[in-house]
């Protein structure tokens, strides 16, 4: 079976389903649609995992492992479109791919007008179904790194985490004022991470990168807060700026 007709059910889907975020920019075909619900079984859609960096480096200059997802929107004709979401920030990406017997090998480009871009090479088997490869900076001085991701749809789920009572009903008092400040922190980001959201920081990213429901898909989540949530944030910052001034006196 030729690529173009293993993959039209997904591409059909994709068409119809809802995008998560326009990307404009990382695509000049306006009909192509993000989404985060194509079928697992397709090539298609969201691949996650580690983004490991290549070189053993020493630890003064040690370049941390990051969770990366990488969202393959369209394939065919030879083509590929699509954008990666890792370390607070997304960057588009196209190239070409070849099919050969079980294996999809594809290069794609990041378009370069930013510091961190680079190029992603990898190779697809398709029974069973999976993606590896690397990426090589476009400056020298960054890391290359390699990936070994799975086929993975995000689904939002309030009970997943250590404190997902934030997420799932309205906090009291008595639920946050015995907490540390660096335990509320992790509270209130945990809300975010639920949602996919993407860190910048690397110490918040460590928090949840090694987390099975963790899965960074957008650098904006901030609109598909619930109602408790937004209430809970409130609180547990009021509670974080108490911590914070009462540090001294608490000996925390």
């Amino acid at each position: 079976m030729t690529l173009s007709k293993w993959i039209t059910p997904a591409i059909a889907l994709l068409s119809l389903t809802t995008g998560c975020k326009n990307h404009s920019d990382a695509v000049k075909d306006p009909t192509i649609t993000h989404t985060l619900n194509a079928p697992e079984t397709s090539v298609a859609g969201t691949w996650c995992g580690m983004f490991e960096p290549t070189e053993t480096v020493n630890t003064a200059s040690a370049v941390s492992p990051n969770k990366i997802t990488l969202f393959i929107d369209q394939m065919e004709n030879g083509e590929i479109f699509g954008y990666s979401v890792c370390a607070g920030i997304d960057r588009p990406f196209k190239g070409a791919y070849t099919e050969e017997g079980d294996k999809i090998t594809a290069t794609l480009k990041e378009p370069g007008d930013n510091k961190n871009d680079g190029v992603f090479e990898l190779v697809i088997t398709k029974s069973p179904l999976s993606l590896s490869g690397k990426w090589t900076p476009l400056k020298p001085a960054l890391s290359s790194r390699h990936y070994t991701l799975v086929r993975k749809n995000f689904a939002y789920n309030a009970a997943a985490g250590k404190y997902n009572e934030s997420s799932t009903r309205l906090l009291t008092s008595d639920d946050v004022n015995n907490l540390l400040k660096d335990e509320l922190r992790y509270m209130r980001n945990e809300i975010y991470a639920r949602h996919g959201y993407t860190f910048r920081l690397k110490e918040v990213r460590e928090m949840f990168d090694d987390q099975d429901w963790y899965m960074p898909i957008s650098t904006d989540v901030r609109k598909k807060l619930t109602a408790i949530e937004l209430k809970n944030e409130k609180t547990i910052k009021q509670f974080e700026k108490y911590a914070n001034e009462s540090y001294d006196d608490f000996g925390r």
